[in-house]
Order: structure tokens, then C-alpha cells, then sequence
């Protein structure tokens, strides 16, 4: 009889436990001082002084890395997540503190220096033509030469480009993030973007606001993949 009660009492804590593990809690993050993201985990790193907070972000990460990248968090900004502690008793420096979490809200406690916008707080995105940024990509891809230097060395590779639709719709502040390797490659997905037409601004708080993109120009001899715009 002692044991059968004790095996109970054992289920029910046993049980307990697990529910208030999985029981989803909303943790709100305030000022964080640096803010580092690893896209292929879609992981983000949150630290406060010596107080570090990692959330592992559920959902598909072709769809989750715009998101990610938008987030531009500053100090005093507020981030509000959703999601299951991690019940290990000691997290290791790897490990997530929250698991399978949602972005509830971000807070911009002000505007930033740069006044670059967060695609979060923004009531209508940038328009290329119209459409959405599948149009930019297209456009892209249609106006691309490929270098015949090098075609004939066989180059392949990735430019990474970032830069500023501004209040006017005009594409600025363009950059290069990341080389492909191939200086021809380079200036040949710079000329290309550079040239871009005009957007239609993003808007919000009922005014035209600047938006920062970041690029990717694929060179592929045989298969040239569609370029798609990061937020």
C-alpha cells in the first residue's frame, strides 16, 4: 500500500514537472547592450552587462532570417518572447535559455540614430514596381552579365550587398558585405543594383521611412538561382 502511494505521488511530480516544463512563459527582454543572431540555429544572443539570454526561435528558416535580421535592436529597445525554458539545471555557453520561442513584440524605446526603421514597427514595406521584393530579385537577375573573365576561369561565387530604400523610394547607401572572391563578379552585381529604378517608400506612423536590406547576388555558370532580398 506504501509503495503503490508513494508510486503515485511519484507520477503525479514526475507529471508536473513535465507540464511546467513545456507550459510556454513570455520572457520580456529590456536593453540589450549586444545583439548577435546565428541564422543556421536561428539562434539569438541578448546580453545585458554580464546577464546573457539566448532564445532559439522556431519555424522554417528561410522564413525566420528576414525576420531575424529586421530586428536592429538597440539599447533600450524591449524584445518580448514567447516560448519553454530549457529545464537542464545548468545551461551550458551553447545551450538556448528558452526553446521553440515566438517573437511577441519588439519595443523601440526611441528613434534610432541612423532612423533606419524596423520592418516590425512599419505599417506598409518597400514596393519595387508594385510588387513585393520578389520583383527586385527578378529585375535583378534580367539585367546580370554574366563577366566573361570569369566565365573563363570557371568563377562562381556570392556577393552580399546591403543597402537603404529611403523616405523617397530611391536605393542608397549601397555596400558591399561580402565578396564573392572575383572583382568582376563584384562590380558586376554593384552596377546592376546600383542602377536600380525607384521604390515605393515603406510607411510608418503615417509617413514615408527608410528600410535597410541586405542582398545576395549569385553567380552560377550553369544555374543561375534567383537572388532574393534579406530584411
Amino acid at each position: 500500500m506504501k509503495r503503490t502511494i508513494l508510486f503515485l505521488f511519484f507520477c503525479i511530480g514526475t507529471g508536473l514537472m513535465a507540464l511546467a516544463q513545456k507550459t510556454p512563459v513570455i520572457d520580456t527582454v529590456r536593453a540589450p547592450l549586444a545583439y548577435v543572431y546565428d541564422i543556421d540555429r536561428l539562434l539569438i544572443t541578448l546580453q545585458q552587462d554580464s546577464t546573457i539570454f539566448k532564445v532559439k526561435l522556431e519555424g522554417n528558416p528561410d522564413e525566420m532570417i528576414p525576420v531575424i535580421g529586421a530586428l536592429d535592436l538597440r539599447r533600450g529597445d524591449t524584445l518580448t518572447v514567447c516560448g519553454e525554458r530549457n529545464s537542464r539545471k545548468k545551461i551550458r555557453k551553447k545551450d538556448p535559455h528558452m526553446l521553440s520561442a515566438r517573437i511577441l513584440s519588439v519595443d523601440y524605446a526611441y528613434d534610432h540614430d541612423d532612423q533606419i526603421c524596423s520592418f516590425f514597427s512599419m505599417e506598409q514595406k518597400p514596393t519595387f514596381q508594385g510588387q513585393g521584393t520578389n520583383a527586385f530579385s527578378e529585375w535583378v537577375n534580367s539585367k546580370l552579365v554574366y563577366p566573361e573573365s570569369s566565365k573563363r576561369a570557371g568563377h562562381e561565387g556570392t556577393v552580399k550587398l546591403r543597402f537603404i530604400i529611403d523616405q523617397h523610394g530611391n536605393l542608397t547607401n549601397l555596400e558591399m558585405v561580402e565578396s564573392s572572391g572575383d572583382p568582376a563578379l563584384n562590380a558586376e552585381a554593384y552596377r546592376v543594383v546600383s542602377s536600380s529604378p525607384q521604390w515605393q517608400p515603406g510607411w510608418a506612423n503615417g509617413k514615408p521611412v527608410k528600410a535597410m536590406y541586405t542582398f545576395p547576388v549569385i553567380f552560377q555558370l550553369m544555374d543561375r538561382s534567383v537572388n532574393s532580398p534579406k530584411k
